[in-house]
């Protein structure tokens, strides 16, 4: 007559021999399907290039039109604001300034103010606004050019009484956006795409 096995003795050989159970090589099963390893995922497409800004033809405060694509082969830092925002980037346009005067960026770099005069586009208050933008112009040593009609800012969606400040790369993507004023960390990041888009091909 067999002796029962322990049953005790039973669950430890058990509990011993499950490790190496799992760790072994699966045994195929003849006439089995083979399941093939699944194929690898397909790479993510490539991000689509930054848009490029719609041109402008706009009066500046040098007698002359400018258009933006007399700036292209240069990274252009572009300022817009109407009479309700031109104090919200007040700090940013004085570091701008200072770096100007620090560093002869002129050939690889333009700054491009823009005010927008609609609301005085009319006479004679034209003249006067005419005037005080060309003083403003000639106390920060650059040309300031002059919306008269609001035509940039409905080409480029912009808010009144909001400041926007806007990088485009020298071939004239736009690589940097931003309505408001510009607090600490969105500051970081303008002067450094400024930095990536000088670096880049010129």
């Amino acid at each position: 007559m067999e002796r029962p096995l322990n049953t005790r003795l039973w669950w430890t050989l058990a509990l011993a021999l499950a490790p190496l159970a799992t760790q072994a090589d699966p045994v195929p099963v003849e006439g089995a399907p083979q399941v093939a390893p699944a194929p690898p995922a397909p790479a993510p497409p490539p991000a689509p290039p930054p848009p490029m800004a719609p041109d402008f033809a706009l009066e500046g405060t040098s007698g002359q039109t400018r258009r933006l694509r007399d700036y292209r082969g240069r990274v252009v830092i572009l300022i817009y604001e109407d009479r309700d925002s031109n104090q919200q980037n007040n700090e940013l346009k004085r570091e701008l300034a200072e770096r100007a005067r620090s560093q002869d960026l002129s050939r690889d770099v333009a700054v491009v103010p823009v005010a927008n005069l609609s609301s005085y586009s009319f006479w004679p208050a034209s003249g006067f606004a005419r005037d005080a933008v060309i003083d403003i112009a000639r106390e920060q040593g650059m040309e300031i050019l002059i919306d008269w009609s609001s035509s940039m800012s409905g080409a480029y969606r912009f808010r009144p009484s909001t400041s926007y400040v806007m990088v485009l790369g020298r071939d004239g993507r736009v690589l940097f956006r931003h309505a408001g004023m510009l607090p600490p960390r969105a500051r970081m990041r303008f002067f450094s795409v400024i930095g990536e888009a000088m670096a880049g091909p010129g």
